[in-house]
């Protein structure tokens, strides 16, 4: 018979790597299967934010905080969505992933915990953040991977894809079947833990389950692989209603179809001299409103969710610029070839450009500067330094996009995978980006996506996960 693993974990990133550690320091043989080249999942692409509370870092600068303020600013962001007892679980534990991690070498920027205003923000300091983003983190986990790898209690197979589930006779997951290469075979486990990510990067689900292009910037490895081999089995899928769109994604013109954001649209950062007009040449917001859930949902409105980012020459002159960290020959080149970037000597050129109503297109600015020059905007907007008015003119087309899965498989409590009847699959655990960013609700709150993966792959490791010990080992 071929071996048993105590626990097969499928996917060493945000929610694999903590749970292997745990794991194999309680005394388990490990084996983790990823399908890229090396560990760390899309904690290479991510900014890195995690939130706690009742950490070191906030005893340090005297901040007065606990789970229960951190599970009340949870709920007032996200309107009251989500799953209420998955979120109060992650807030009564996450100051001791943010402590753990700290513990183990990893650093946040000086004055950590912060506010961040990429997204609505808390009511008290409580993210942290590096300053080289999430991959400070994987450099903290590594080391402590490596050691189990080298002590020979935890077994890893890299560019090794899993393509289903393996069960037994009571329908219990009895290990997963792989794929390397041309070569497949069965690898046998107790548990079976999905931390291999969501859906980010695949177009087909992405269409299934949102009904929209795929638009964003995200790991190329997050194919759906754990969502679609759970819900073979009969794993129920939910939050995927609860997507929003980040505000807001335009093109780079030396990375393809990927969509980030390489401008400045939060007004706490920089206040827009621009104006944005959607795909009917409308405007449709205060362009300086303060509140991004009140931006993200304005945008998800608009057709096909997208809008032009529009100023002049004068503007151009004399505004902090609206690229950031790009240098003029790759701004040249955007606008010289890329058709998400236009210009034109005159409204009408620019209209042709961007395939934009001239009609709808100079009211619309001719409104703005009416407005702007008795200080009276028609939306609220009360930052107006400049007309749009000195050709030439330029536009910039910024879309919703999204780096993360909002659906995903249920899970218990215990990150037990549920059918739709809400019976548990036996031996059968999911974690991170695979339960749904949409599970804490319709809306992005700061630190909940790395920090609930840390947090429950270190309590499945921890405290959840059981094995069978085997004759020789009771005997010692």
């Amino acid at each position: 018979m071929s071996k048993v693993w105590d626990v097969v974990i499928v996917g060493a990133g945000t929610a694999g790597l903590p749970c292997a550690i745990f794991a194999a320091k309680r005394g388990a043989k490990v084996i983790v299967i990823e399908a890229a080249d090396k560990i760390g999942g899309s904690l290479w692409y991510a900014s890195g934010q995690i939130s706690g509370t009742k950490t070191k870092l906030q005893a340090k600068r005297g901040i007065d905080d606990n789970p229960d303020k951190h599970f009340a600013d949870i709920v007032r962001i996200n309107h009251g969505t989500g799953d209420h007892p998955f979120m109060r679980i992650f807030a009564e534990n996450a100051g001791a992933t943010v402590d753990w991690l700290y513990d183990i070498g990893w650093r946040p920027q000086d004055e950590h915990p912060a506010i961040t205003y990429g997204h609505e923000i808390y009511t008290t300091p409580r993210t942290y953040w590096a300053k080289d983003g999430a991959i400070s983190i994987v450099n903290a986990l590594a080391p402590l991977f490596d050691a189990e790898v080298k002590k020979g209690n935890i077994t890893l197979r890299l560019s090794t894809r899993m393509s289903e589930v393996i069960t037994d006779d009571r329908g219990a997951a009895a290990g997963v079947r792989v794929i390397a290469g041309e070569k497949s075979d069965d690898i046998h486990g107790r548990n079976v833990v999905l931390t291999c990510g969501g859906y980010a990067a695949s177009a087909e689900l992405w269409g299934k389950f949102h009904n929209r292009p795929l638009r964003g910037y995200f790991w190329p490895h997050a194919q759906g692989d754990g969502v679609k081999a759970a819900m073979a089995l009969g794993a129920e899928f939910k939050w995927a209603d609860n997507f929003i769109p980040t505000f807001a994604g335009t093109s780079d013109p030396d990375t393809g179809d990927k969509k980030w954001i390489n401008t400045i649209c939060t007004p706490q950062l920089r206040q827009p001299w621009e104006i944005y007009v959607n795909m009917n040449g409308a405007r449709f917001m205060a362009e300086d409103n303060s509140s991004v859930d009140m931006r993200e949902r304005a945008l998800m409105q608009q057709p096909d969710m997208a809008f032009w980012s529009i100023y002049d020459e004068a503007i151009r002159e004399k505004a902090p610029p609206l690229l950031f960290a790009w240098p003029k020959d790759k701004q040249d080149r955007a606008f010289a070839s890329h058709p998400d970037y236009r210009m034109g000597a005159s409204l009408d050129e620019l209209a042709a450009a961007t395939g934009l109503s001239a009609a709808a297109l100079k009211h619309t600015i001719e409104r703005y500067n009416l407005g702007q020059a008795v200080k009276s905007d028609a939306f609220g907007r009360q930052f107006m330094p400049l007309p749009v008015s000195k050709g030439p003119f330029y536009a910039v087309k910024h879309y919703a996009i999204s780096v993360v899965s909002f659906g995903g498989v249920n899970t218990d409590m215990k990150c037990r995978v549920l059918r739709a009847n809400g019976q548990a699959i036996p031996n059968l655990y999911a974690a991170g980006e695979m339960v749904g960013f949409g599970r804490f609700g319709n809306a992005y709150v700061s630190g909940t996506s790395i920090g609930p993966a840390i947090t429950f792959g270190r309590l499945l490791g921890e405290q959840i996960l059981t094995w069978n010990t085997n004759q020789a080992q009771a005997a010692e």
